[in-house]
């Protein structure tokens, strides 16, 4: 499509183009009025502690910090994992269905964000339900991986980097709300528009 069709579109449908940047606009600030959400986050450190037993051989140095490192992944995967989430809810007398686990797992988000750190983020509506299930995933976390390595490599153990997690508002603006939604209005409806001239070519 050559630049003077695609000025003579604009030109053709400039009210309909006005019309959806008002529309997106208008819901833009819709959603700006909408309950905010909170978001709680936390850090978890990863370490192997020093084994003081001098008559068995111990990998400190380079290993202790490999076998820390490969724990990091392990640790990233139960608290992903569906049994930690069940935890989770039986800690919180919630009933366990698949309903409030599937709930659950929208609202939490596990990331690696460096070789031996996890974080941990929950958002949902309310800033006390957004504090508590990260205090009671943290608890289930922290409780789980003693009991597991308690068998295995007593060593190995994850710390929280702070007691209390960070409770934050999501970004809200007055401005970039409206400019949003008529910045994505504007988009769809050009999309629109070049799908219709096309098929009618």
């Amino acid at each position: 499509m050559e630049l003077r069709d695609v000025i003579r579109k604009i030109r053709k449908y400039r009210y309909s183009f006005a019309y959806s940047i008002v529309i997106g606009a208008i819901v833009g600030i819709g959603l700006y009025f909408l309950p905010p959400r909170y978001i709680s986050s936390g850090s978890f450190y990863i370490k192997r502690s020093i084994s003081t037993e001098k008559n068995y051989f111990t990998y400190e140095g380079y290993y202790g910090q490999q076998t820390a490192l490969a724990y990091t992944n392990s640790v990233v995967a139960l608290a992903e994992s569906l049994d930690l989430k069940k935890l989770v809810l039986e800690k919180m007398k919630v009933d366990v269905n698949e309903e409030s686990l599937r709930k659950l797992s929208r609202m939490i988000r596990v990331r690696k964000t460096g070789p031996q750190i996890i974080s941990i983020t929950v958002k949902t509506d309310s800033y006390v339900e957004s504090k508590n299930i990260w205090e009671k995933l943290s608890e289930v976390l922290l409780s789980k991986t003693y009991e597991i390595n308690k068998d295995g490599d007593p060593n190995l153990m994850v710390v929280k980097v702070s007691d209390q997690p960070v409770v934050k508002q999501t970004y809200r603006s007055m401005y970039l709300f409206p400019l949003a939604g008529s910045f994505i209005s504007l988009t769809l409806f050009s999309f629109f528009i070049c799908i219709k001239g096309y098929l009618r070519d």
